[in-house]
């Protein structure tokens, strides 16, 4: 599994591609640990069965680092969120099964949240499939972020 790491300055455009009225041809599962993570990724792979091209991205918001030198700070959190980002891509590689190598895989890191709005505006995706927050209106601030940066189809599971 290739893992690409995304930071706010790197975010590029992907090639302009043809598409077709009607079909999803691009689709982003935003996925985090969890039954609404799987439920994303169920979603996700049965739209990349039928010959749409599959993007996982995990979200690794860094804390900012302090001015002075002394122990302790942001590194320590900063590396957590890293490998918690890591694994959760692992497990979505995992749980994705077969339709895994088709599948790529990234990780989205930025300063206090990543970009995930203008880098998915930017990728073109025609559906974004986004966990819901059960706790929130309009299922949380992921899918807020995405519908106002975005033209995709943002669909909510879990």
């Amino acid at each position: 599994m290739t893992v690409e790491l995304i930071r706010a300055s790197t975010a590029e455009e992907p090639p302009a591609a043809e598409r077709r009225p009607g079909r999803a041809e691009r689709v982003l599962v935003v996925y985090c640990e969890g039954r609404g993570g799987e439920a994303a990724l169920r979603e996700g792979a049965a739209l990349a069965a039928g010959g749409a091209e599959l993007t996982v991205v995990t979200l690794a918001p860094k804390a900012k680092s302090l001015r002075c030198c002394k122990g302790g700070g942001a590194g320590p959190w900063n590396c957590a969120i890293d490998d918690a980002a890591d694994d959760d891509l692992r497990t979505a590689h995992t749980l994705l099964g077969t339709i895994a190598p088709r599948a790529s895989f990234k990780k989205l890191a930025g300063t206090p949240w990543p970009p995930l709005g203008e880098w998915s505006a930017k990728s073109g995706f025609d559906v974004a499939i986004v966990p819901r927050d059960r706790f929130t209106r309009g299922g949380g601030r992921i899918a807020r972020e995405l519908r106002g940066a975005t033209t995709a189809d943002v669909r909510l599971v879990g």
